[in-house]
């Protein structure tokens, strides 16, 4: 009987040191980063998602992008010391909230959540296991329940990523002393699409995708969008980067290209593996460069 209460005291010594272990000089493994604005009716359902993780060593920050409604009241109901609060004193954008929770992460992963959509209990755990056995991966994604399936390998995702955002967003978890070492942040000068940019400068600087095959979310589609936006062109600025990059003399170039131009071009940035250009230039019946 005595064995069972030290065997038990000890468990919890290990799982409370694994829940407020950061709270020292600790570092958390994950920091889950979520920005909310209006959503005060429906946000409970997305902390309580994080907080129901199988997935003890985190942080959430949680900041409030100056909403007009009773979300400090919503948040304050959840007395959970993984939980930091912050909130712009005025409704500043997606852009700059991004940044700013970002800013405040400790963790070695970074976790974007939306405020939404619901985290599946495993979310974390599955995805700190892909990375920690995968290290030349800087970005894991997962599936998005009930929507189009984000590519397995980097090469895959590169392809899509030059064209169209492919990989999502609350659906990700990334390394985070790779975008502090390159300076990557959210472009607080677009008004959509600022994930999209993101993704692809982390791209450009040499960044590994990856997704795992499971669902990690649930998305609420029916959700209002606070931040209306023409999409068509909030993007043109985006395939004005992507151009840049890969004609900096002029941008132009790449898109008025045909297929084996711009794969002539992509070729000098080393974004895919040999293998996988060389099935590119085959497919397009293109001649390889020298």
């Amino acid at each position: 009987m005595r064995r069972c209460v030290w065997a038990v005291i000890f468990l919890l010594i290990a799982v409370s040191g694994r829940v407020y272990g950061y709270l020292g000089n600790n570092r958390p493994m994950v920091s889950v980063v979520m920005l909310t604005y209006k959503r005060a009716d429906i946000l409970p359902r997305a902390i309580e998602s994080i907080l129901a993780q199988t997935y003890l060593d985190f942080e959430f920050i949680i900041l409030n992008d100056g909403s007009p409604d009773n979300t400090d009241e919503v948040v304050a109901v959840y007395n959970d010391p993984r939980i930091r609060y912050y909130k712009n004193k005025q409704n500043k954008g997606i852009a700059y909230s991004r940044n700013r929770a970002a800013s405040f992460a400790r963790g070695k992963y970074i976790m974007i959540m939306d405020d939404d959509d619901i985290s599946l209990p495993e979310r974390m755990q599955k995805q700190v296991a892909f990375l920690e056995n995968n290290p030349e991966i800087t970005v894991v994604a997962g599936q998005i329940k009930g929507l189009s399936r984000v590519p397995a390998t980097h090469d895959d995702i590169a392809a899509g990523l030059i064209q169209y955002n492919n990989v999502g967003n609350a659906n990700i978890m990334y390394r985070a002393d790779f975008a502090k070492k390159h300076q990557i942040s959210y472009n607080q000068s677009l008004k959509a699409s600022e994930d999209w940019d993101f993704w692809l400068k982390m791209l450009f600087a040499g960044a590994k995708f990856a997704a795992i095959a499971e669902d990690v979310l649930v998305r609420n589609a029916a959700s209002k969008k606070h931040y209306g936006i023409n999409y068509e062109d909030a993007n043109a600025p985006i395939r004005d980067f992507v151009g840049a990059f890969f004609s900096p003399k002029n941008s132009a170039k790449f898109y008025k290209a045909g297929a084996c131009g711009k794969l002539k071009q992509i070729a000098q940035k080393n974004i895919f593996s040999k293998e996988y250009q060389q099935k590119l230039f085959k497919a397009n019946s293109c001649n390889e460069p020298d």
